[in-house]
């Protein structure tokens, strides 16, 4: 069962994975939408800290070309999340971001 109400998130998950939407787009989605997911699920910590962390990481620590597949991790572990319902919702361990940034 889905978590309700996030149709038009994961529409602009749609978009983005399609190159219908930036980044920079998909990564407010991500602050704004993205972050209550985390407290739907019962993320232990502040979500919406986290999930804004991990944007601006892609977007200051690495180069432009490697938004769209950095991207598309966070897309595919909030969009994995919202179908799947995984609770406690946990970071994803195999991130390259972050893992690199030491995250996880």
């Amino acid at each position: 069962m889905a978590l309700k109400n996030y149709d038009n998130f994961l529409e602009a998950i749609s978009k983005f994975r399609d190159k219908k939407l930036s980044f920079q787009e998909i990564a407010k989605w991500m602050r704004g939408t993205g972050s209550s997911v985390g407290y739907e699920l019962n993320y232990q910590g502040d979500f919406g800290n986290h999930m804004d962390a991990w944007m601006e990481l892609i977007e200051f620590c690495y180069p432009e070309d490697e938004w769209y597949e950095l991207g598309l991790s966070a897309c595919d572990f909030i969009e994995d999340a919202i179908l799947n319902e995984p609770r406690p919702l946990d970071l994803p361990k195999t991130d390259r971001v972050l893992k690199d940034q030491g995250l996880v």
